[in-house]
């Protein structure tokens, strides 16, 4: 069976589909983000990540892929030196033709089903495609310093700026001054400003900012309305300058991204805007979401027969695997979830000696770690909420249920002997309480209201970071936690192998390395749960370094609990003050064997 791949590369999500010769979607597969001024080298490996996820679910390999269509951010048009070094990169990463060219213009396949016209994108940056008798025009999409108007980026930055204003009593009152530095886990806007200075608030974190803003806005809060309409102003004139640079004014004008579900109104706002500049334009719904924009044109390349039948098909399909919402987002179950496919590795593993066996599963296991590391711009947003939220009192609490839960409570358990720190810092909760770590509870796990009941125990709150550990990504009980969590103002992280599952509604970020099928099918205790695990070391290892709870790379806040860990926090004492180990242990002694204290104490000795 020939099938065609196109792949939707945006600034924080890379959607891939796979569809077969009549039309049919047969899969779509996600990956973080692929912008490479964002992700770097890195937005070449999602690529590769989200299509072998696509290939996976859709039960075919690279084998059968006749072209894939690919649209990145932060690509210029063909032969610019960007898409020149994106194509090397991309050459040696996927094994099959394919053709690549900006988001946007996959975008305004999607929308104008190949046909010309003008097609405005806005998600987290904004950019305008016009499109007439092969002539192609680009307007904005310069990047968020200088450009992008009317994107989330821009609504955030622009409410940041409002924010201050009025705090600083030179703008109009806006909630948005009290309610920004919340969302944002800090004390003040001064604060959110040194964040922006040191590279700590990413561009992933600015444009979520544009949800509140939206929030607000629908509140009555008459700053956060006119930055949404200034936005829509803004992504209205790049229409219309496309149309105009064209020479063709009666054009279709179409547009689809995020900023355009942010509230309902946004689509009739744009429609007045763009009305207002030039009257007799003909506005559209847009009728494919970018992925399949992209497969469209990869379809083309080949020489498929794509007529209405074929497009119908297309959306037809297509609306069954979710991303067709044209920006919300997936919030529906995929048909066939990566972590329950079948391994054709191991199909023939109960026919395998022990030794085949063993070397198998650990073939598989050398797959865990490079997919974890395509995750790490992730679990590095999880960091930074989990060190701010910590600094400001909140805690970070692990939820899971069966393996997922067990893990998330390991790891909860061993921050305080390790890093000293208190043990309401970091919390495990598993469905089915305490013995469901070491007996499974029947039906815990479904319990929508326990998870939830779990939140509202500890009283859950604006400085907390709940992640939620399913490999599935449908866990009730998780879910539910999330969800109430959430509603609580509390950051939320989703760990799973599923990216679109449900859980992926109820998370700020997902965190999913997409480690493959299990040797044992749905076995997800393997490869998943090692993944899970390394996760969860990353997420707390950094979080207490950046907390200074680690000095060089030695445990300087040690509980010494066994003649083990008391010979260990001689030789920290030892190294990090310079003296001999027997003068450790006697700074120890005198300091309750507290190694933070005794290495100050011995410091304040030679300062004498």
């Amino acid at each position: 069976m020939s099938v065609i791949i196109g792949v939707d590369g945006g600034a924080t999500k890379t959607v891939a589909t796979v569809v077969a010769e009549d039309g049919s979607v047969l899969s779509v597969g996600t990956a973080v983000g692929s912008n490479p001024l964002v992700w770097s080298d890195t937005a070449f490996d999602n690529i590769r990540s989200a299509c072998d996820a696509a290939l996976t679910i859709a039960q075919t390999d690279w084998e059968d892929v006749a072209f894939a269509f690919i649209g990145m951010a932060g690509i210029d048009e063909p032969n610019s030196n960007s898409h020149k070094l994106a194509f090397s990169q991309l050459q040696s990463r996927l094994p099959v033709p394919f053709e690549l060219d900006n988001d946007g213009f996959v975008a305004h396949a999607g929308a104008l089903v190949g046909s010309d016209g003008v097609v405005v994108v806005a998600g987290t940056g904004a950019i305008a495609i016009g499109i007439v008798n092969g002539k192609r025009v680009r307007v904005d999409g310069m990047g968020h310093w200088f450009g992008d108007e009317g994107s989330a980026t821009w609504i955030a930055l622009q409410a940041l700026r409002a924010a201050a204003r009025a705090q600083d009593g030179r703008g109009e009152t806006t909630k948005l001054a009290e309610i920004l530095p919340k969302v944002l886990m800090v004390n003040s806007l001064r604060d959110a400003a040194t964040l922006l200075a040191i590279g700590d608030l990413t561009k992933f974190e600015l444009a979520m900012l544009a949800t509140t803003v939206a929030k607000v806005a629908g509140e009555g809060d008459e700053v956060a309305q006119k930055i949404l309409r200034d936005a829509v102003s803004l992504l209205a004139e790049s229409a219309v300058t496309a149309a105009k640079r064209l020479d063709d004014t009666s054009l279709p004008i179409s547009f689809t991204g995020g900023v355009f579900r942010l509230t309902p109104q946004m689509p009739q706002l744009f429609r007045e805007a763009v009305l207002e500049r030039l009257s007799e334009a003909k506005i559209f719904e847009p009728k494919l979401p970018p992925h399949l924009g992209a497969a469209l044109l990869a379809a083309k390349r080949v020489g498929w027969r794509v007529n209405d039948n074929w497009l119908d098909k297309l959306a037809e399909t297509g609306r069954q695997w979710g991303y067709f919402d044209l920006g919300a987002g997936l919030v529906e179950v995929l048909p066939r979830l990566l972590s329950e496919q079948r391994n054709p590795a191991s199909m023939l593993l109960d026919q395998l000696d022990v030794e085949a066996i063993l070397t198998l599963i650990n073939d598989e296991d050398h797959k865990v770690a490079p997919a974890v590391r395509q995750e790490i711009p992730a679990i590095a947003q999880a960091v930074r909420w989990a060190v701010r939220g910590l600094s400001r009192g909140g805690r970070l609490i692990y939820v899971g249920a069966g393996t997922s839960g067990r893990l998330g409570i390991m790891d909860a358990a061993e921050c305080p002997p390790t890093f000293g720190t208190p043990p309401d810092w970091v919390i495990g909760i598993i469905a089915g309480g305490p013995q469901a770590v070491f007996r499974a509870v029947e039906g815990a796990e479904d319990d929508m209201e326990a998870g939830r009941e779990e939140m509202r125990k500890l009283n859950v709150g604006e400085n907390d970071v709940v992640v939620g550990l399913s490999v599935s990504g449908r866990t009730p009980f998780v879910i539910a936690a999330m969800d109430e969590a959430r509603r609580r103002g509390a950051k939320t992280v989703a760990i799973t192998v599923n990216r679109d599952a449900p859980i992926a509604a109820v998370a700020d970020v997902v965190i999913a390395p997409v480690v493959g099928p299990e040797i044992v099918a749905g076995s997800t205790r393997m490869k998943a749960g090692t993944a899970q695990k390394l996760i969860l070391n990353m997420i707390s290892t950094a979080t207490m370094v950046r907390l200074g709870r680690v000095r060089s790379n030695l445990m300087i806040d040690l509980r010494t609990w066994s003649v083990k860990l008391r010979e260990r926090a001689k030789r920290i004492v030892a190294q990090l003050a310079g003296v001999t180990i027997a003068e450790a242990e006697q700074a120890l002694e005198a300091n309750n064997w507290e190694v933070r204290k005794a290495i100050a104490w011995l410091q304040k000795g030679k300062q004498e």
